[in-house]
């Protein structure tokens, strides 16, 4: 799938995440920094995911869709998996299913975050491992002091003309100033 890679905010947005485990506790991780409120349903949620999480239940039904903005299926049942991304497309509610592209809606970028610059790095779910890698990649290459650039360059902007202000941040990043 050719996905577009637009930025949304999601602060204050409801995700529904199916699973409990290990991968549903990567997701709810990269979700939590931006504000998501995030419900769980799992037999079993571990503690750190509870811990993440506006709520919990027990059993996944498709009424717990009602009021999700998005839907992650993160469980170890393909069957239930694909049952959520049915449930999700039939209410028009965009769904990520790990490890199953052809039923996503989303993929999850290899995220770079340094203060409100935020970087993300898809293969449009062809290899994970290699948006991981180029995630390292870039990481190794960009300034240590990446937040300090942009909140220099906000502070900079609307104060020249815009090719002029172009240059100052394109040197600013050379530099790491």
């Amino acid at each position: 799938m050719k996905c577009f890679p637009f930025m949304k905010d999601i602060s204050g947005k409801t995700c529904l995440l199916v699973g409990g485990g290990e991968v549903a506790l990567r997701k709810a991780e990269k979700l939590h920094p931006f504000g998501t409120q995030i419900v769980v349903c799992a037999h079993e949620i571990r503690e750190d995911l509870r811990a993440l999480a506006k709520k919990c239940h027990r059993e996944y039904d498709a009424s717990l869709l009602a009021g999700a903005d998005f839907v992650i299926a993160a469980t170890d049942d393909e069957a239930l998996n694909a049952r959520v991304a049915s449930d999700c497309r039939t209410r028009g509610i965009p769904v990520n299913c790990v490890d199953k592209k052809e039923l996503c809606d989303f993929y999850f970028p290899a995220l770079i975050t340094a203060g409100d610059v935020t970087i993300g790095i898809s293969t449009g779910g062809a290899s994970p491992a290699l948006a991981a890698a180029l995630r390292t990649w870039l990481e190794q290459k960009l300034p240590e002091n990446l937040a300090e650039v942009a909140r220099r360059a906000e502070a900079l902007r609307g104060t020249m003309p815009p090719k002029e202000y172009a240059a100052l941040v394109h040197k600013m990043l050379e530099e790491g100033v």
